[in-house]
C-alpha cells in the first residue's frame, strides 16, 4: 500500500530538476510514488526524467505532447495516484530529507487535519538563502490570513486525498493561483488546515519571479479573491483585501524588495 503520492509538473525545468528529484528520492520516508509530468518541454527535461526513472522505480513519468498547464496536470496526477496522502513539489524547489517523514507522522497522529504545510526558506536561482517564509500554524490563524495573503506554501503541502475529493481537487479554470483558490473552497466545506512551524522546504525565487507576476496576473488574483471570499463568509467591508495584489502591481519594481519586507510571511535570516 502506497502512503504518499507526490505530484510534480515540469516545463523546461532542466536547470533545477535534478536538485528537486534528488531531494525526493533521498527522503527518509520511502513509501511513496512520484508522478511527474513533462509538460511539453523543449529542453532536456524529458531526458532528465528518463534518467531518474531508470534509477528509481517509484518514479512514474507522464509525457505530454503539448503544454497543458499545472492545474490540469495536478488533477490528472491525483487521478493516477494510489497514495492516501497527496504531496506537492515544484520542479525547482528542494525538500529537506525528513520532510515527508514529519508530515506523515503529523497527519497520522492528527486525523482532524486535512492539509499540512510547512515553513520554508526562499532561495535565489543560485541557491543562496534570501529569507525565511513564515506561515501561521493553527487553522484559525491560517483562515484569518487567507483573505490578505496565501497562508500556505503550495510546494510544501501534503493533504488527505479522501478529504479533498469533496471539492473535486483543483479548479481547472484557474491556470495560476490554483492552490489559493482551492484553499478557499476547502475552508468553505470545513476542511482543517495546519502548518508545521518548521522549515522543511527551499522555495525557489529566481530572477524572473517578480516579472512573472504581471499586472494581468495581479488582476486575476484580485478577481479570484472577490469570487472566493464568499466561501469563508468574509464580511463585505473587508473585501478591500482583494485589491492588495493590484496595489502591489502598481509599485515600481525597484521598490518591490522593500515592500516585500512588510509581508507578514517573511522574516530576515539571522
Amino acid at each position: 500500500m502506497i502512503i504518499v503520492s507526490i505530484i510534480m509538473s515540469a516545463y523546461n525545468s532542466e536547470k533545477f530538476l535534478s536538485l528537486a528529484l534528488d531531494s525526493l528520492i533521498q527522503q527518509s520516508f520511502t513509501n511513496f510514488e512520484l508522478i511527474i509530468f513533462d509538460d511539453g518541454s523543449n529542453d532536456n527535461t524529458r531526458n532528465i526524467i528518463n534518467e531518474y526513472t531508470g534509477k528509481d522505480k517509484r518514479i512514474i513519468p507522464v509525457f505530454n505532447n503539448e503544454n497543458r498547464g499545472l492545474t490540469a496536470n495536478l488533477n490528472r496526477g491525483i487521478k493516477l495516484s494510489k497514495g492516501t496522502y497527496i504531496a506537492r513539489m515544484d520542479a525547482d524547489d528542494i525538500s529537506f530529507s525528513d520532510r515527508f517523514e514529519k508530515q506523515v507522522r503529523f497527519l497520522d497522529n492528527h486525523p482532524n487535519i486535512d492539509l499540512l504545510g510547512t515553513g520554508s526558506i526562499d532561495i535565489d536561482e543560485f541557491g543562496n538563502e534570501i529569507h525565511l517564509r513564515i506561515v501561521p500554524e493553527k487553522h484559525k490563524e491560517i483562515i484569518n490570513l487567507l483573505p490578505r495573503a496565501n497562508p500556505i506554501t503550495h510546494s510544501s503541502v501534503m493533504f488527505r486525498k479522501m478529504s479533498f475529493e469533496k471539492i473535486n481537487f483543483y479548479n481547472e479554470s484557474y491556470r495560476t493561483t490554483q492552490d489559493y483558490e482551492m484553499w478557499f473552497r476547502a475552508a468553505g466545506v470545513g476542511l482543517k488546515f495546519h502548518n508545521l512551524n518548521e522549515v522543511l522546504l527551499k522555495y525557489r525565487m529566481d530572477a524572473n519571479y517578480v516579472s512573472r507576476k504581471s499586472f494581468r496576473y495581479r488582476l486575476y488574483d484580485c478577481k479570484l479573491r472577490l469570487f472566493s471570499f464568499k466561501y469563508i463568509k468574509l464580511p463585505y467591508y473587508k473585501y478591500y483585501y482583494a485589491f492588495i495584489p493590484v496595489i502591489l502591481g502598481l509599485i515600481p519594481k525597484k521598490l518591490y524588495p522593500s515592500i516585500k519586507k512588510m509581508d507578514p510571511r517573511m522574516k530576515p535570516l539571522d
